[in-house]
Parts: structure tokens; sequence; C-alpha cells
């Protein structure tokens, strides 16, 4: 299992660049305090031109560990009364937590993620979770990574992100015309369909 915590911000109107600094000088203290960490931009889908910083722990108490240790870093003080001083962006999520269950994120490989978001109830989560190796087994076929999560905090409890990993954009439209269009593909998401509806979509890629 890993636990992420994902920021995201919608930069105010010629302010992306700022943002993007911001987004990569926050995401250094995060890793100074042991996390993975991930800045990337949402490129399609809902809050399409946001910047998202991840931060990935191996658990929850690494995770409650290094907040704590952040919080008190006079570098991240420092860096949120900069923020409020000048504003370049409006917060989306502050602070969303969700775990992975199933597969392993692969940021560094993989810096292209297509997410899907299905909304579902937790008693048919077992039997969702249940398609993953079908489907694992058909994205790796096109190199592609498949990671499922569940939110731990946020306004829906009641979903499950399914989040398709690419090399790059090029790399993630070959995926989606020789895997997502396949007869075998489709049929895994006519299954899935059995358990939970589809609810939104986005696309975003590392910066």
């Amino acid at each position: 299992m890993t636990v992420i915590a994902n920021t995201i911000a919608r930069p105010h109107p010629g302010k992306g660049m700022m943002v993007q600094s911001r987004a990569r000088q926050l995401a250094e203290i995060y890793a100074r305090h042991g996390a993975s960490v991930r800045v990337a931009s949402v490129i399609s889908g809902p809050n399409t031109g946001c910047v998202v910083v991840s931060r990935a722990y191996a658990d929850f108490r690494t995770a409650a560990r290094a907040f704590q240790a952040v919080q008190n870093d006079p570098a991240h003080i420092e860096f949120w009364r900069d923020v409020e001083a000048n504003p370049g962006a409006d917060t989306v999520i502050a602070r969303d937590i969700a775990r992975t269950v199933y597969g392993e994120l692969r940021w560094n490989t993989h810096p292209f993620s297509h997410i899907r978001v299905y909304e579902i109830s937790r008693d048919k989560l077992a039997d969702a979770l249940q398609l993953f190796p079908e489907v694992a087994n058909l994205v790796s076929k096109a190199d592609a990574n498949v990671v499922g999560l569940v939110p731990v905090t946020g306004e829906n409890l009641s979903t499950m992100a399914v989040s398709y990993q690419f090399r790059s954009v090029e790399h993630w439209a070959e995926g989606l015309d020789t895997v997502g269009m396949s007869d075998e593909f489709q049929a895994i998401v006519t299954k899935a369909a059995k358990f939970g509806a589809l609810r939104a979509s986005f696309a975003m890629t590392s910066l």
C-alpha cells in the first residue's frame, strides 16, 4: 500500500509559470522530509490547466510524521508567507489523501497519467478489484502501468480511481488506439459497469 496526498491549484491568468515554480519549490520541501513527489499539470478533463503537487509515502504513519516535520520546517513556513503575500492561484484541493489498492506508482518512468474515476460503494469494491489483474495484463502489452486508488479524505468517499500510467502523451495516444479501443478492453469496461458508474476522466503530465 502507498499513501498519497494531493494538492491542486488553479493558476490566475498570467501566473502559470510562477505557480509551477512554486509547486516545484513545495515539492522539494516535501522530498527533503521523505516523500516521493510529483508536480504535474492537468491537460484534459476536469481541472484542466491546474497544477498538482503529489507526495507518496509507504504508510500512514510515515505520512503523518512527514506532515508534522513539514509543518515545522522554516522553509515551509516562509513558503506560505510568500504565497499569502503574493497569491498566484486559487486552491482547488488543499490536501486530499488516497491509498493504493492495486499496483505500484511509476511516476519516474511513466510520468503521464490517465485517471478514470468510478463511483462505487464499498460493498462492491472487492469484486471490482478482481478485474485489475486482467486490466494490468492487457495494458502491460503496451508497456503501460495501472494503479487502483481509493480516497481516505475528500468530498466523495464512494469512489475508486484507476490510473493508467504512460511514458509520454504520445505513448498515451498509442495506448488508447491499440488497447483502449480494443474489444478486450471494452469488455472489461462493460464488466466494470456492473460494480460502479464512470463519473470522471482526466489526464495529466509531470512537469
